[in-house]
């Protein structure tokens, strides 16, 4: 009977174990998407699952706590209870000691690690509903030690930042992939991280903004369209009487050079391509889908009341995932250039904000705008001027140069970093 109760705790804390595995691996299923759609909408429906699944940062707290736990119950058990057995076998100690680690440990990770995670892998819907009571539990024995701010307390004597990432959310497992895998090139990391970041942006942020958009105005003659055209250097441009409010679709520069008819007799309207259209908090990643399906390469963006705010391009969304995509014609300045004197940027007016606050290290509290440049007109309520100066946002910033419509360069220094 003394044997006995050592041999029914170690099996207890095993089996514990083991369901926390289980928990944790079919809960990163869910996340990853690997769980089927009738599965999923059943674990939704029992409001426990529910809040599990919603509540990454706890669960993960939870299922630490309660793996300490049982390791330490089982091995201390364990080991007691192979050493004894051992050492009765007339053993050395040293080697009764090694032997019984062994045993630990091959129990441990097969029957407590491998196999339930196998049983998650394959039924990963009935792992969790088996797992939930217990993870339940665990949280409800750690909510004692939040209420108390334990943690807050600890990470403030260390002066660190109580920032805790969901262990089960999939943009940090692929994160913790891009990092850790040696394989991945530094071109694929970079992707894989905008692609991640992706996911918080709205067409807002890549919006090229009215006043910086060049339009085929059908209110004027060929001719002065053309020069204006050639000027802008670009490929595609609005079809427009007067302005962007009133735009019909958009007009290739090709179609306009392969046109069979003379001057005189073109007609642009026939020449004109369908164009998309998007709310100014359309999120990115939808555009871009729409985009892609519908083969359009430009699309207008619209304010709630139907007032065109500007465009916005495949092109730029797609910087978003590669990085900036220039040709031959382009400008090979960088829009944010860090210049020798330290905390100085030349930073161009059309620098999108984000990009802005992600290499200055600041916060810009300003969604009216997606440009610098538009921030500035923003400020000051008109287009600024060349060697005027202002502070905002954490910034002093003097206007080098400004054209009739917009603000071209900037010099831009750090006066007060925000954490983003």
């Amino acid at each position: 009977m003394i044997m006995l109760l050592p041999i029914i705790t170690s099996a207890i804390f095993l089996l514990l174990h083991a369901l926390l595995v289980m928990g944790e691996t079919s809960l990163i299923l869910v996340r990853y998407g690997k769980v089927a759609r009738p599965g999923l909408d059943e674990l939704r429906n029992w409001k426990g699952i529910a809040r599990l699944l919603s509540e990454g940062v706890r669960v993960g707290a939870a299922l630490r706590f309660g793996k300490v736990l049982c390791l330490l119950g089982l091995g201390v058990q364990l080991s007691l209870l192979a050493f004894k057995y051992l050492a009765l076998a007339g053993l050395a100690y040293w080697l009764a000691v090694i032997l019984a680690g062994l045993l630990v440990i091959l129990l441990l990770y097969c029957l407590g690690d491998y196999f339930p995670r196998g049983l998650a892998m394959r039924y990963p819907v009935a792992a969790l509903r088996l797992a939930a009571p217990l993870l339940i539990f665990l949280k409800l024995v750690l909510f004692p030690l939040r209420v108390l701010s334990i943690k807050e307390f600890i990470f403030r004597k260390l002066s660190v930042s109580d920032v805790a990432p969901d262990p089960m959310d999939i943009a940090v497992q692929l994160r913790a992939i891009g990092q850790d895998n040696t394989r991945l090139s530094p071109v694929v990391r970079s992707i894989v991280n905008r692609s991640i970041q992706m996911q918080d942006l709205v067409v807002h942020d890549v919006l090229l903004p009215r006043n910086e958009v060049v339009i085929f105005d059908l209110n004027e003659d060929l001719a002065t369209n053309l020069s204006r055209m050639k000027r802008a250097g670009h490929t595609r441009y609005p079809l427009c009487r007067g302005d962007l409010d009133d735009c019909l679709g958009i007009v290739h520069i090709k179609d306009i050079f392969r046109s069979e008819v003379g001057e005189l007799a073109m007609k642009p309207d026939a020449l004109m391509r369908p164009t998309g259209s998007f709310l100014l908090e359309t999120p990115l990643e939808e555009a871009l889908q729409r985009m892609l399906r519908t083969k359009f390469h430009m699309g207008l963006v619209y304010d709630n009341f139907g007032g065109a705010l500007g465009v916005v391009t495949l092109e730029r969304i797609l910087e978003e995932l590669v990085g900036d995509i220039q040709d031959e014609f382009d400008s090979e300045v960088d829009p944010i250039e860090e210049l020798q004197e330290s905390g100085c940027y030349q930073i161009s007016g059309q620098a999108p904000i984000h990009d802005v606050e992600a290499r200055l290290g600041v916060e810009i509290k300003n969604d009216a705008v997606s440009t610098f440049g538009g921030l500035l007109a923003g400020e000051l309520g008109r287009i600024p001027e060349a060697g005027e100066e202002l502070e905002a946002h954490g910034l002093r910033i003097e206007i080098d140069q400004v054209d009739e419509r917009r603000v071209l360069t900037t010099r831009v220094r750090v006066v007060e970093a925000h954490g983003r």
